[in-house]
């Protein structure tokens, strides 16, 4: 017999469920009839061009509408629903309630969908005569994309995943008891919660502005491919170019958004950490840049479409790769930012096979009709784009080719062991891409399209060249950078700096735009940045305690430091002055101290690093960075004495619980207790409340005799026990119980352990 549930709020899931089922079988419609319509002449061509963007249409609002209602149950924590249950808890402010919506496998892949409705729904508007073939790509890939959200079985596969599903329908919670129980909704009073990593500000902003990254990208593939299919192997690039920077400037943006996340919530101490899923974003991104880079050449000079379409197609095909990266699991092990693999891999892996197939395919089929330029001139400015571009593309399909690793063993059950020391592994890969790059900046800036004079070549750059070598020995003499490869990418970024101000102020518009000498300018900045901060980061924290920290913790990068307690650090000194309990968060001040002449202490700042604490998902320790024009002071806690769930607070440890009778003594740990009496000031006539207090005399070798009294009061049948605490004993005693023998109570005696936390601080110059 069906089991007849109730208090589930069921009508947002189905209504949900209806629109994408609708969402995906017109995107599919669509495609076919823009597919057609891309085939047709007039007048069919209209009629068919008309019912494609009215079934666009109609899939868009689908979206629209499965999208606003995941975002309903998700503020009205309607804990029935799985990705409600886990995405959010009582606790979890708006904000993060509103982001949970892009923090799960099914919330974010709609929200992606949701970007390109936006997107495809400009294209209908100003794409012109490209509108057919070019919403064909568009709708191809919704249709994909949407039938990801499906959670279909078939044949017993199951094709994508429900956002709507509820916990009970759910085959990894569908064997439990509670929802065999009729009014299980009832006992769902809290949800998991969203995990602790990402409660972070940047969580409102940094995945929206990658994910509107990873649908602009779709754009210039579109247009790729449907100047390959209709042979308009020139006109593509023009309206492809602004969605080409679209998507470079939101990636970007999403990249360093998820860069000062890191610095600010991971402790680590940086803005990149090579992580596996952060480099499969990385990649799609350079060679989009590598693409804009090419598409200006084929645009003025009407050649290298080779490049133009290889660069373009393969930005995409990156973007779908990094997320089958992220959600296929192969990374659970390797990277922060994965999901686990709920079944969405193949999936992605069909939609990669055929978005790469359908454009690599193309390309081989028209490129004996691309046209060709018969010589190149060297010393041009588009010669040197084309280098620039593949220097890009090379350092891409390095990082891209290590970060693979997982998939190669995946795939192939291979045992490739991935770099030990990641960080060490791609910087040092990376340095001499990152040299190219800042020079050919440099350089590039003095040459002008087609033939160039030597002369004046030379007589431009010079300034900037004697500038940058003047600069990189002041940073050697005064910075202290020795390392040879390190001072080299100092000169080159000096280099691009420089010349990039030297095109400002000297050579205004002569050789480049001023958006692209300031972009230009961005870069070198960046470099330069990058070199000089994380080139002689120096950690501080050398531990001057006197204590041993074992060996979790190096004597040469941690400090323990006791509550109120100055130790030296670095230039300055430091003392932990307690802990603040603030929401979830505990917040710990340490001050940052100088001594004045006379010797006297005085504050310079201090640093507020934390421990978010989470049952569920493990305690995060964060970071405190601050901040200055000159340098970083980037600390955080590598130790703190946190509450464990069943044990007393980490400030007291037990010294054991005696039964003791009134007139009676007993020895416990070097110490002698006496109960002396035993009163209650309401008597004892109401059983369930009353109050009693005992009157003890402590005699302890080092302080002799100390009185002492202690509480224990009844209140409708519950005890609650009153601590009493002999502050120059770091001693603390309270009830336990009552015995059945009268004038006899259970009294436990603590030690008050010493408040401390073990500390890290590294400063960036």
């Amino acid at each position: 017999m069906e089991i007849q549930f109730f208090g589930e709020n069921v009508i947002p899931g189905n209504i949900g469920r209806i629109a994408i089922v609708i969402a995906f079988l017109t995107s599919v419609i669509s495609a076919i009839l823009f597919f057609v319509s891309a085939n047709k002449c007039e007048p069919l061509y209209r009629k068919w061009l008309i019912g494609g963007r009215w079934s666009f249409y109609v899939h868009s609002a689908g979206i629209l509408v499965a999208s606003g209602l995941l975002l309903y149950i998700l503020l009205m924590r309607f804990y029935e629903y799985k990705y409600v249950w886990v995405n959010t808890e009582n606790n979890l402010e708006l904000g993060y309630r509103i982001a949970a919506f892009w923090a799960g496998q099914e919330g974010s892949w709609l929200f992606w969908i949701l970007c390109q409705v936006v997107i495809g729904l400009i294209l209908i508007r100003n794409a012109k005569s490209w509108e057919a073939p070019v919403m064909a790509i568009v709708a191809f890939s919704q249709a994909i994309m949407s039938s990801m959200l499906l959670g279909w079985n078939v044949f017993g596969t199951t094709i994508g995943m429900d956002p709507f599903i509820l916990m009970r329908q759910d085959p990894s919670f569908a064997a439990e008891e509670l929802f065999q129980n009729p009014h299980y909704v009832s006992f769902i009073i809290d949800g998991n919660g969203l995990n602790p990593l990402l409660r972070n500000f940047w969580m409102l902003s940094h995945p929206p502005v990658l994910f509107v990254g990873f649908a602009a990208m779709l754009v210039p593939f579109s247009y790729a491919v449907a100047s390959l299919w209709k042979r308009r192997y020139h006109e593509w690039i023009k309206p492809a170019l602004p969605w080409t920077i679209m998507g470079i400037i939101f990636l970007g943006a999403g990249l360093m958004l998820g860069g000062v996340w890191a610095y600010e919530a991971l402790t680590f101490g940086g803005f990149w950490a090579w992580d596996p899923v952060e480099n499969a974003s990385l990649v799609p991104w350079l060679v989009l840049i590598a693409a804009l880079h090419v598409k200006l050449v084929s645009l003025r000079l009407k050649n290298t479409y080779f490049l133009s379409y290889l660069f373009t197609i393969l930005s995409f095909v990156l973007v779908v790769y990094s997320t089958f990266m992220t959600r296929s699991g192969v990374l659970a092990d390797t990277s922060v930012h994965s999901f686990g693999d709920d079944g969405l891999g193949g999936h992605i892996a069909i939609y990669i096979g055929i978005f790469l197939l359908m454009g690599i395919a193309l390309l081989a089929w028209r490129f004996p009709q691309l046209p060709k330029k018969q010589t190149e001139e060297v010393f041009s400015r588009e010669f040197w784009l084309i280098i620039g571009a593949l220097v890009l593309v090379l350092s891409s399909f390095q990082i891209i080719a290590t970060t693979s690793v997982p998939v190669y063993n995946s795939l192939f059950g291979l045992n490739i062991a991935p770099p030990v020391d990641v960080v060490a592994f791609y910087n040092a890969w990376q340095l001499p891409f990152g040299v190219a790059i800042a020079l050919l900046i440099a350089v590039t800036h003095f040459i002008k399209w087609g033939k160039n004079d030597k002369k004046k070549f030379l007589g431009s750059v010079s300034f900037s060249a004697i500038l940058a070598i003047l600069s990189t020995v002041l940073v050697f003499v005064f910075h202290r950078i020795t390392v040879p490869g390190h001072l080299l990418l100092v000169f080159a970024s000096f280099f691009a700096l420089f010349s990039s101000l030297d095109l400002i102020l000297r050579f205004h518009r002569q050789f480049a735009s001023t958006g692209t000498v300031i972009t230009h300018m961005g870069v070198a900045l960046l470099l330069l940045a990058v070199v000089l901060t994380f080139g002689k980061k120096e950690v501080i924290s050398k531990n001057t305690s006197g204590f041993d920290l074992g060996g979790g913790f190096p004597a040469n990068e941690n400090l323990l430091l006791m509550k109120d307690e100055i130790l030296p650090m670095g230039e300055f000194y430091v003392s932990y002055r307690g802990m603040e309990e603030v929401g979830v968060r505990k917040v710990y001040q340490i001050d940052f101290l100088r001594k004045n002449p006379q010797g006297e202490f005085y504050k310079v700042f201090s640093s507020f690093p934390a421990v978010q604490l989470n049952e569920r998902m493990g305690n995060v320790f964060e970071p405190y960075v601050n901040a200055s024009v000159y340098r970083d002071i980037f600390s955080y806690l590598t130790f703190a004495q946190l509450p464990v769930e069943g044990e007393l607070p980490p400030e007291e440890t037990s010294l054991g619980t005696m039964e003791i009778t009134v007139g009676d003594s007993v020895a416990c740990q070097h110490r002698t207790v006496i109960f002396r009496r035993l009163e209650s000031p309401t008597g004892v006539t109401d059983t369930q409340n009353f109050i009693i207090i005992g009157h003890f005399d402590l005699v302890t070798p080092q302080a002799g005799t100390v009185s002492f009294t202690t509480r224990l009061e009844m209140q409708n049948g519950q005890m609650v026990m009153h601590n009493t605490t002999l502050p120059d004993l770091d001693l603390r005693f309270r009830f336990a119980g009552l015995s059945h023998t009268p004038n006899t109570v259970m009294l436990d005696m603590v030690q008050i352990n010493p408040d401390f936390v073990i500390m890290k601080t590294t400063v960036f110059p």
